[in-house]
């Protein structure tokens, strides 16, 4: 057991931060602060729900919607990260080589991804329960019992499915000569594959309303756990409790079995190494030299594609875009009402937006690049190589913006792959084509600016896990932060004035803005950001 204790503390200490001994009080406060905010805003969420819903004595219901929804969320984030906290971790070689079974090493990183998994479960879970203590019809202590225990356990069942798709996934993908690549487009395929999935999930939520006498049984249907939860709740029961802690037991350790045999031989074929046999031809040896810049360019290309959480992260809004461009050309009269709706109330019609389409481009573009934040990980993605890359005979500038112009090479083709097939189906003038292609480099070139400006502020050198740098830094945060402060004012700013001036003036005016923008940022990148990156160290 002592053994076993060990492990688990070394696996969590060496590929998620979060469970380091020493770390630094300054970094822990604002990933605490955001959590506990979000906690509040969903507590205040909830009782507004809540209180609509006590008077009809339904309560229970939303609650059941609520743990039901929490569990779709849960698979979905997790569908991802079973990947990076699962597979290829860092100290696989050293694990196996010492003298324990292998079902224990997998058991260690299951549990290290539920404890991660349940985490992320009570920021939403713990504000819901405790609102629903006010408005419920009765409260006993059999409520804060079940409320405990499904705490613990309601985790169990989604990450036991996305470890599942992600044993699948990492299979398929190990059988390709390029693995992340392989892994990358069936994640996105499964991801892709659940939204339109959920694309009618409110003629659901309205069916499951409508048909609130019999919500309950309908949940049973649909997920267990949240039915039971509901149903414990009401009507508390030792034996069902029991019945539902042992299936959840049952299921935990059956996945452990039957994974694990599979675990081992995924994860080594996943980091063979694959080689390319080359005819060389000495007497015609050509040498190819690169400029510094090139080199730091196609350095950051490959870092990017060889990342499968970083490019799921960073790149799935781009591919959105290219979804989204597609379904309008197919149907885009369809989706007029669900815009309009949308932006009920700001006084936009279906006539305006019509005489305006190069301006709903254009918001389109800005959601897709300021929700596509690829720098914001660049610097401390070099991680112990820091000190390597600060050696190099390089101009610091260079570097910095190698590091901004590798993720322009990424985002402005995929953006404009996007754009032609909307120029073509809504007819867009040559002159606003022109400024909204300046735009699709200009406003992500922002993004990028914003993100190495900010990692460089808020680096992470002494990560373990790609995952840890990626999703949970806060670098990430404030600059996919500020990217949606952005993004909400350029589209208040567009409403305010469409109809009011004309479309390529306005799109003139904002392509001047975001120049000016880009210019302001990459003269504080060339001087502060130069200045920071000098200070750093590890």
């Amino acid at each position: 057991m002592k053994k076993l204790y060990s492990l688990i503390k070394a696996c969590m200490s060496n590929d998620m931060s979060l469970f380091k001994i020493k770390t630094n009080k300054k970094s822990r406060l604002l990933p605490i602060f955001i959590a506990l905010f979000l906690m509040f805003m969903i507590w205040g969420s909830a009782n507004t729900m809540f209180e609509k819903l006590a008077p009809m004595h339904l309560s229970h219901v939303l609650l059941s919607l609520f743990v039901f929804s929490i569990s779709i969320m849960t698979f979905f984030e997790g569908i991802y990260k079973s990947g990076p906290l699962i597979f290829n971790c860092k100290d696989d070689q050293l694990l196996l080589s010492l003298p324990i079974k292998k079902n224990i090493i997998f058991f260690v990183r299951v549990l290290k991804f539920y404890i991660f998994e349940l985490l992320f479960n009570s920021i939403f879970l713990i504000p819901i329960m405790i609102s629903y203590i006010r408005w419920a019809d009765s409260i006993t202590w059999t409520y804060y019992l079940t409320s405990f225990i499904m705490l613990l356990l309601l985790p169990i069942i989604p990450i036991v499915l996305s470890c599942i798709i992600g044993v699948i996934t990492s299979s398929i993908s190990s059988r390709f000569k390029f693995k992340n690549a392989a892994q990358i487009i069936l994640s996105m395929i499964f991801i892709i594959g659940i939204m339109i999935a959920s694309y009618n999930m409110d003629s659901i939520f309205n069916y499951i309303v409508k048909h609130s006498n019999s919500i309950n049984d309908l949940i049973i249907k649909i997920y267990y756990p949240a039915g039971i939860y509901t149903k414990l709740v009401v009507d508390f029961n030792i034996l069902d409790l029991l019945i539902f802690i042992l299936v959840n037991i049952i299921i935990f350790v059956l996945s452990i079995i039957i994974l694990g045999k599979f675990y081992f031989k995924i994860n080594s074929r996943l980091k063979s190494i694959s080689t390319n046999k080359k005819i060389i031809k000495i007497d015609n040896l050509i040498i190819k030299r690169k400029s510094p810049l090139k080199s730091i360019i196609n350095k950051e290309v490959k870092t990017f594609f060889n990342t499968p959480v970083f490019i799921i992260n960073a790149g799935f809004a781009l591919v959105l875009y290219i979804l989204i461009a597609i379904v309008i050309s197919i149907n885009f009269n369809s989706i007029i009402p669900i815009i309009l709706n949308e932006v009920n109330g700001l006084g936009i019609d279906k006539e305006l937006i019509m005489n305006n389409l190069s301006l709903f481009i254009f918001i389109l573009i800005c959601l897709t690049s300021f929700m596509t934040s690829i720098t914001n990980s660049v610097i401390s993605l070099e991680g112990k190589n820091i000190s390597i890359l600060k050696s190099l005979p390089v101009k610091t500038k260079t570097i910095l913006m190698g590091k901004v112009l590798a993720p322009l090479l990424i985002t402005t083709p995929i953006l404009l792959i996007g754009d032609f097939i909307l120029f073509i189906v809504f007819k867009i003038t040559i002159i606003d084509s022109i400024l909204l292609i300046i735009l699709s480099v200009l406003i992500p070139l922002i993004s990028h600016f914003i993100g190495i400006i900010v990692n460089l502020k808020y680096p992470k050198l002494d990560w373990e896990s790609t995952t840890e740098v990626v999703k949970q830094s806060t670098s990430s945060f404030i600059s996919v932060l500020i990217g949606m402060i952005l993004f909400i004012l350029s589209l208040f700013i567009i409403i305010k004035l469409i109809g009011n001036i004309n479309t390529t003036i306005l799109l003139l005016i904002v392509t001047i803005v975001y120049l000016l923008l880009d210019i302001i940022l990459y003269i504080y990148l060339i001087n502060k950001g130069v200045k920071d990156f000098n200070t750093l160290s590890i």
